[in-house]
């Protein structure tokens, strides 16, 4: 049986773990509302157009990290596997965040947007990556249970998944790239932040959590790559 953490033993969670949750949904609504915002983009004919520069799986993603956050609130018994999923979907929701400023003045250059619009839409999508980095940090720290022994923090309870982690950091930004023929350093970039970083780390942090915590945090990794495969599919 894998090692259990203190935590889990005595089925008690920080007090934190509440106040916690709110500022995790609170972060999801403030990305939701901030994603939501469309760009005016100008098209040939003389015409405008709103649009926006987040793919599909964003949305999901913040209903995770809401519902997550919840849980984080209402069971506190789940606190910390909760915690794990909302440090992973905030991770890959600042990542789609900071690669959607990039976007936008793609989209400028294309298109053409009044500046004043697209100064909004680019300081919007910060904001996305800001709300998402602070709920990742949120989630990392009531995740995350100190060791009672040194030693333990270099050896992972679970190495196999240490192992996992650092294959997927290195092989999806390669993959994705062949697959969608922008394997350049724009496009590595992008599925780094927005796929592969957030899964691997996740993946190889859960080596040293709690077992239901790294349960929680392979699943979410599992279903964050489903849901990236279906909105790709869309």
């Amino acid at each position: 049986m894998r090692a259990q953490s203190a935590l889990e033993r005595r089925g008690k969670l920080p007090h934190t773990a509440m106040p916690a949750g709110v500022l995790v949904v609170l972060c999801a609504v403030g990305a939701a509302s901030s994603a939501a915002v469309p760009g005016r983009l100008e098209v040939l004919d003389g015409s405008t157009r709103f649009g926006w520069n987040y793919p599909a799986v964003v949305w999901p993603l913040l209903l995770c990290l809401v519902g997550s956050g919840l849980v984080m609130i209402t069971q506190p018994r789940r606190a910390r596997s909760a915690a794990a999923v909302s440090a992973i979907m905030g991770a890959q929701l600042a990542g789609h965040g900071l690669v959607a400023v990039r976007d936008w003045f793609n989209a400028n250059g294309a298109h053409g947007m009044a500046q004043h619009n697209l100064a909004t839409v680019v300081t919007l999508a910060a904001v996305v990556a800001v709300c998402a980095a602070v709920a990742t940090c949120v989630g990392v720290g009531v995740a995350w249970s100190a060791p009672t022994d040194r030693r333990s923090v270099l050896r992972p309870t679970r190495p196999d998944l240490v192992v996992a982690g650092a294959v997927v950091m290195l092989a999806v930004p390669a993959v994705l790239g062949a697959v969608f023929d922008d394997a350049d350093v724009t496009g590595i970039g992008r599925y780094a932040l927005a796929y592969s970083l957030p899964w691997g780390l996740a993946l190889a942090s859960a080596g040293w959590l709690g077992s239901r915590a790294s349960t929680a945090a392979v699943g979410a990794v599992a279903a964050s790559a489903a849901l990236a495969v279906a909105a790709a599919q869309v």
